[in-house]
């Protein structure tokens, strides 16, 4: 990799190594009360980064954004965020207009800045 190109591939890596590794930390706590703000932290980088490079995000960001849907401690506003980021993380090539404007207003609302989902 080289130039600009190789520094932006390499945050976005970065991005999603870091979401992950929260993911899991997260993981194991999911009967500790992850709170709202928890789903946003590892949701909107991974989310962004999706959209950037247009794949799959990380395996393990994935699995504890479905794991945080599953455990029954978001209100219904944050599992309906978490369920469009996972849909979206899994397809980022497809994102329907309603699906973005709930990820990008969640984002913004819990400070949380988007770079590439516009």
């Amino acid at each position: 990799m080289h130039g600009a190109a190789s520094v932006g591939a390499m945050k976005r890596i970065i991005s999603t190594v870091v979401a992950g590794i929260a993911v899991l930390a997260l993981g194991g706590c999911a009967e500790a009360g992850i709170s709202a703000d928890d789903a946003y932290a590892i949701g909107c980088p991974a989310v962004d980064s999706a959209v950037a490079t247009g794949s799959v995000a990380n395996k393990a960001t994935l699995a504890g954004l479905k794991a945080l849907r599953d455990s029954g401690q978001l209100d219904p506003q944050g599992q309906t965020w978490v369920e469009a980021t996972i849909a979206v993380i899994e397809n980022p090539n497809d994102v329907p207009a309603e699906a973005k404007t709930l990820i990008i207003d969640g984002c913004a609302a819990h400070g949380q800045e988007l770079k590439n989902l516009k």
